[in-house]
């Protein structure tokens, strides 16, 4: 992948309200060769940069998603972050049938060099040997720039569904490399009974397929992780937490002093409710786990605002899975899997900013703690002088409806078509160069870069070398 090129002048964003950790101050972003070099006294730029505007916006870190599946179509995917503010996202490699972490992720690198993509991108392991722990694949993993891994505890009719054994050695093993361990959350085999008993019963249709995944499906699996990651001192990250169940676990784990651990909650989790699974294009919401009854996004947002969940991804799928199994029994199945790798940051801030959450706090969960959780900060998540200069400009007195080409990613019509938010993505800059002005998508092809986790990035060369 070819490495961003440097430019010698400085370039200033002005007259915006910048969102630090510390607090909003108006201030200057000075950038230069790429990185920010300073947040100076508004008005102090120096006269010969090249200047931005930002008067009236918010001036915030670039995205960070840190759940996205994009291996489908790289370049469709990554132009709608951008366009969606996200400059920065971490994909899934979704291996083959039969084909290996490793093997898996390198390909998977190689076609990142190959289409190289609109915005910065780091890649997670997914492990669909269960119970298959070896220690120098971990290793190799590690070495080859992985971000995370990660196991199911679902999925038993795919053959990835990991044991409690299985999941106890691989967390022994993950914490030796300090490795972090995602988790999917759902107790697969209360579901395959869940499952058996209703399509033995005569029960079909797509909904189905939610009311068998229950949330005391979900809670019970966090316990057992929770637990594990206790005895073994395992960082674990829970990815996609959908219910007030599996909350009330991570607030208990807490008070209980656990190890690092880092709670997920995805957007359409947030925003979406059970109610969609009555209407007749009910197939075009599910998702694993699925949405739930009302009363439990409201849950979920109490948790993101008093610290209980860490960060929001999108889980954004661009192409659906298909159920199997009991679930398939004409050979089709049912599509499962939401697009929302445009909508994700834009949602939260009109939201969350509406719901009264401090720009603070929405910046932390959508920026900063998906780049902390996978080792990227502060290159990534953060306005601060050595950071990467990935910044969004957030217009909030503008006023945007989600069309069918406002995120522009190929998968069709989105589920949050004609969402109103309060606010708009302006502009956006990956390491000081623009990928989106006044809302349009201008970079013109590929601006990102492979990410490991630390400091450093692999271009091709580095790339080529160790597949």
């Amino acid at each position: 992948m070819t490495p961003r090129p440097e430019s010698g002048g400085t370039l200033a964003v002005t007259g915006g309200t910048v969102v630090t950790p510390g607090g909003t101050r108006q201030a200057d972003v000075l950038i230069r060769h790429g990185t920010i070099v300073a947040l100076a006294e508004a008005g102090a730029a120096p006269g010969a940069a090249e200047r931005l505007d930002a008067t009236g916006c918010f001036v915030l870190p670039g995205g960070v998603d840190p759940h996205g599946h994009i291996m489908a179509d790289v370049s469709a995917a990554t132009r709608a972050a951008a366009l969606g503010g996200t400059t920065t996202v971490l994909s899934f490699t979704n291996p083959r049938p039969g084909e290996g972490a490793v093997a898996c992720l390198l390909r998977r690198r190689e076609e990142l060099a190959d289409v190289p993509p609109a915005v910065d991108v780091g890649l997670h392991a997914m492990l669909y040997r269960p119970d298959h722990v070896v220690p120098a694949d971990l290793q190799a993993l590690r070495n080859a720039g992985v971000c995370g891994i990660k196991v199911f505890l679902a999925y038993p009719e795919l053959g990835i569904m990991w044991s409690t054994r299985g999941l106890f050695e691989l967390m022994t093993a993950a914490a030796r490399l300090g490795q972090v361990v995602q988790v999917h959350c759902e107790d697969g085999q209360m579901i395959e009974g869940l499952a058996a008993a209703a399509i033995a019963g005569g029960r079909t249709g797509a909904a189905l397929f939610a009311e068998t995944r229950p949330p005391e499906a979900e809670a019970a699996s966090v316990a057992l992780v929770l637990s594990a990651a206790a005895i073994t001192g395992t960082t674990c990250y829970l990815v996609h937490l959908s219910c007030a169940q599996a909350t009330d676990q991570v607030r208990l784990a807490r008070e209980r002093r656990s190890p690092a651990l880092y709670g997920e909650v995805c957007l359409h989790h947030l925003l979406l409710d059970d109610r969609c699974y009555q209407r007749a294009d009910a197939e075009r919401y599910l998702v694993a786990p699925p949405l739930r009854p009302p009363g439990h996004p409201e849950a979920l947002w109490q948790a993101l605002a008093d610290g209980t969940l860490d960060t929001v991804g999108s889980d954004h799928g661009q192409e659906r899975s298909r159920t199997a199994g009991e679930f398939a029994p004409d050979g089709r199945g049912y599509g499962y899997g939401i697009a929302g790798i445009g909508a994700r940051l834009p949602l939260l801030l009109s939201r969350g900013l509406a719901r009264g959450l401090p720009i603070e706090r929405l910046a932390e969960v959508g920026c900063a703690n998906p780049a902390r959780a996978f080792g990227l900060y502060p290159r990534k998540g953060v306005l601060a002088p050595g950071s990467d200069a990935d910044v969004l400009v957030w217009d909030p007195a503008a006023a945007t409806t989600i069309a069918a080409d406002t995120f522009d990613d190929g998968t069709g019509d989105s589920v949050y078509l004609g969402e109103q938010l309060a606010g708009q993505v302006r502009d956006v800059l990956l390491g000081g160069r623009p990928l989106v002005r006044q809302g349009h998508f201008v970079a013109g092809g590929a601006a990102g870069t492979y990410l490991v986790p630390g400091n450093a990035s692999l271009g091709t060369s580095s790339i080529n070398r160790m597949v």
